[in-house]
This record gives C-alpha cells, structure tokens and sequence, in this order.
C-alpha cells in the first residue's frame, strides 16, 4: 500500500469519505503564474483542518489552468455534485473550503459565499480540444 493510503487510513478517513482534489499541476502550483502563493503550506494546512474528514489527493492537472489554482470537492458515496473552486491562493479560501468539507461537503453543508463566488463549471473538453479550438478560430488562450 503507499505511503500516502497508509496516512488516510491511520487518520480515520473511510471508503465512502469526500475526497478534495487539489491541483497543482499547469498553472496550479506554478510560482512563475502564483510567485507570493505558498502551495506547499496551503496544502499543509487543508490537510490539518480537513483531518480525517476527507482523502487529500494533489493532482498533476485538472485542466482548469484559468482558474488556478483550483480545488475540487468530490462527494463520494453522499448525495451531492462535485463543487470546482477556482482562485483557492490564500489562507483565508483555503480556510473556508477546508471547514465546507469538514461540515459534510456537497450535499450536506451550504456553500460559504466565499466559495460561490470562485465556483465554476468544469469543462468536459480536454485541453488539447481548446487547444484545437483557439488554433481554427484564431483565438489565442
């Protein structure tokens, strides 16, 4: 088992638990993009306040790089849709999304309006269909 199942496991998190994806791959995670964003520690810090609240799974990209950095809240075996946070850079949104977990996520706790105004809806094309896209009409990204 890796390391990292082993950690979740030991803090208490179940099978069916929420799981919040954390991007850090593209412009998630960059200093060149993000150079006063301490993505390390923010990281760090989701991981405490979440506790075994939920699975924390950094990820290589979302393919959401216009809204980095972005967050998704994955509701698991509960009720509820996905919730995509964009712009989670600093302490005080990564607070709020930490403790919107920690009160049951989507499906079971309000949104704080801290987190409504950086929702968005993920797109279902992949990058490289943007990529397409931008390069037929012109458009650059």
């Amino acid at each position: 088992m890796a390391p990292s199942n082993k950690k979740q496991r030991d803090r208490g998190v179940d099978a069916d638990a929420l799981t919040v994806v954390v991007c850090r791959g593209g412009d998630c995670g960059s200093r060149a993009k993000h150079p006063d964003v301490d993505h390390v520690g923010l990281l760090r810090q989701m991981r405490d306040r979440i506790g075994g609240s939920a699975r924390v799974a950094p990820s290589k990209c979302l393919e959401a790089c216009e809204h980095s950095n972005v967050v998704v809240v994955v509701p698991g075996a509960r009720d509820g849709e996905q919730v995509w946070v964009g712009g989670v850079n600093d302490r005080e949104l990564n607070t709020a999304l930490s403790d919107f977990v920690r009160a049951g996520g989507p499906g079971v706790a309000m949104l704080p309006i801290e987190l409504e105004l950086q929702q968005f809806r993920a797109s279902r094309r992949s990058r490289q269909e943007l990529d397409v896209e931008r390069s037929t009409t012109g458009r650059r990204g």
